[in-house]
């Protein structure tokens, strides 16, 4: 009988999965940074967890107990220098989040502060009450394109899972969305707006039902990077489903869905990147890293209902499928960071009508470079959302 269980879609570190063009330091320079400041974020260990499961694409894991979100962060690569990178910078974002010391410029309704946007036009909670009359606590951003001064509400960008829900909670959906750090101020902007582009593409594929989608060969990324995820995946006989995901922002963003007899659970990822060839690579390299999450269960965030639907009968590759090839790849005039984050950010613009803005989370006492991007009227998927597979109800 076909598999119609939940899917389990760990997101993706801030830092990328796998290796990306836009690194102005390498992972050992990264790492070397880093590593003697991880008892500064709560980071009681970076272990390596690869070994858990037989795909053997590297995958580590960051253990920061006193999270005030999740406490595990994953990190995917094709070494286990990049893999431990990725883990220790997504659990270092995060903290940032947690611990800000954004100062409060303005406190009023976005109506009478002018803030230029709707403010509906952001993540709200279900039902939310907030209209441009609400009264909030505001700071500064710097918008993508024109540099301009721009507002955000503080509850937005805070993340605190702690205690009872407060005030704030019953207006925003905060989340991660958006967070990202980097060796650069620039690369951790662009690094979260490949993030909430992804996000936004992903929302509607979520309900795409499954006879709907543009099912591609991974065969065809004609990328290094994919080439090996993919040669781990089939090499531990896995079956691979990859669908391009590209939505109305036009950066290529793909889908991948794995699952073997060995573990009969669909475990599926998301990858975004102008290079069409590195966002499938990322997209099954976030599978990859979504099945060791399963096998170790390291997540906060994963229950038993990720397990109860195993089933070894079960193969999920019951239809027969056309395949296109991975296509799509944009070209950007400049080739470097700064213009990459203005082509996204025009994209966004022109779609939304609303300028993305960056506010910088990077704290001077520790000087990580961090940035949340915000971009009123794109969408992103639920916890909900990602806990099944995408296109099942």
């Amino acid at each position: 009988m076909p598999y119609e269980g939940p899917a389990v879609a760990v997101a993706s570190a801030g830092t990328g999965p796998v290796t990306s063009p836009f690194r102005s330091a390498s992972p050992e320079r990264t790492r070397e940074r880093v590593r003697p400041m991880l008892s500064r974020f709560g980071i009681t260990r970076v272990a390596d967890v690869t070994g858990l499961d037989e795909i053997g694409l590297p995958t580590c894991v960051a253990y920061r107990p006193c999270g005030r979100t999740l406490s595990v962060s994953l990190g995917t690569g094709l070494d286990p220098v990049q893999a431990w990178v990725s883990a220790a910078m997504e659990s270092i974002e995060t903290w940032h989040a947690e611990n800000d010391r954004l100062p409060i410029v303005a406190r009023g309704a976005a109506r009478d502060l002018g803030v230029g946007y709707d403010v509906r036009a952001l993540k709200l909670a279900q039902r939310s009450p907030l209209t441009d009359a609400t009264v909030l606590d505001w700071v500064v951003g710097r918008g993508l394109l024109t540099g301009a001064r721009c507002l955000a509400p503080v509850d937005l960008i805070r993340l605190d899972f702690t205690g009872v829900m407060p005030w704030h909670d019953v207006l925003f959906h905060p989340s991660s969305n958006g967070l990202a750090t980097g060796n650069t101020a620039a690369e951790a902007t662009l690094h979260a707006l490949l993030e909430i582009i992804e996000r936004d593409s992903i929302t509607p594929y979520c309900t795409t039902p499954l006879a709907d989608r543009r099912y591609v060969d991974p065969g065809t990324a004609r990328h290094p990077v994919a080439e090996a995820v993919l040669a781990a995946l089939r090499g531990a006989g896995c079956w691979v489903e990859l669908v391009e995901a590209t939505g109305r922002l036009g950066v290529p963003t793909y889908a991948c869905s794995i699952w073997s007899p060995d573990l009969p659970i669909v475990c599926g990822g998301f990858g975004c990147h102008l290079d069409a060839g590195l966002a499938a690579a990322r997209a099954m390299a976030e599978a990859a890293q979504s099945r060791l999450a399963v096998v170790s269960g390291a997540r906060d965030d994963i229950d038993a209902a990720h397990y109860v639907t195993a089933d070894p009968l079960a193969n999920p590759n019951v239809h027969q499928r056309t395949l296109g090839p991975v296509t799509g790849s944009v070209a950007v005039d400049g080739h470097d960071v700064e213009a990459t984050v203005r082509h996204c950010a025009r994209r966004i613009m022109d779609v939304t009508g609303m300028e993305p803005f960056v506010v910088d989370m990077t704290r001077a006492d520790v000087g990580i470079p961090a940035s949340k991007v915000i971009a009123p009227g794109l969408d992103f998927y639920t916890l909900h959302e990602m806990s099944r597979r995408p296109g099942e109800h």
